[in-house]
């Protein structure tokens, strides 16, 4: 997982650094409020992914189906 958020804020970074150089030397492929508003769309969606996977955890995340109720503690995963 580290690697993959890793490996898109990499892209990110290389694609923000991609359009500053095209607007150095005038060339507007993507305007200031088109890029603000995509920004602001990937912030939503990374805060409704994070409540999402917090409510899955909290409500729908059965922890006791991984473990082997027949041995004395919950220390032993199933295998």
């Amino acid at each position: 997982m580290k690697k993959l958020i890793g490996s898109l804020i990499i892209l990110f970074s290389l694609a923000f650094v991609g359009i500053l150089i095209l607007r150095v030397w005038g060339i507007k492929m993507v305007s200031l409020p088109d890029l603000l508003r995509s920004g602001i769309t990937l912030l939503l969606v990374g805060i409704i992914a994070f409540v999402l996977i917090i409510i899955y955890g909290s409500f729908f995340r059965n922890d006791d189906s991984a473990y082997n109720k027949n041995s004395g503690n919950r220390a032993h995963p199933k295998l």
